[in-house]
């Protein structure tokens, strides 16, 4: 409770600093910065239903083909006549990307060897 009084004091301090280099008064200040942090939240829930719309979108079907699958297909044409970066998206997306292995050791104290190795 004490931190949220504090963090609010301090919102309050800021907000009256930019109202006087505006020439706003704390109460003007206060009414940007509401509207400000409302933008915000609509911005954030817009951003959140466009996720939410192209995961429906990418169920739904063309010509007996959901759009994920014809965009998988349209990934994999892409990478068999050369495309890396198609052929990147697709090992990466079915978890098959190159990792490098460490591997520690120590032969004495205080002496910690480190070797990588990458993985094919």
């Amino acid at each position: 409770m004490a931190e949220e009084k504090k963090k609010e004091r301090v919102q309050n301090k800021n907000l009256t600093k930019m109202g006087k280099a505006r020439g706003l008064t704390s109460e003007e200040a206060q009414k940007i910065g509401r509207k400000g942090g409302i933008k915000s939240g609509q911005v954030r829930k817009a951003r959140k239903t466009l996720k939410e719309e192209l995961i429906a979108l990418l169920g739904t079907e063309i010509d007996g083909k959901t759009m994920q699958e014809k965009m998988s297909l349209a990934m994999i044409q892409e990478a068999m006549v050369g495309n890396t970066k198609a052929f990147t998206a697709i090992r990466d997306t079915i978890g098959e990307s190159p990792k490098n292995e460490i591997e520690l050791s120590q032969d004495k104290p205080f002496e910690v060897n480190i070797s990588i190795k990458k993985k094919e």
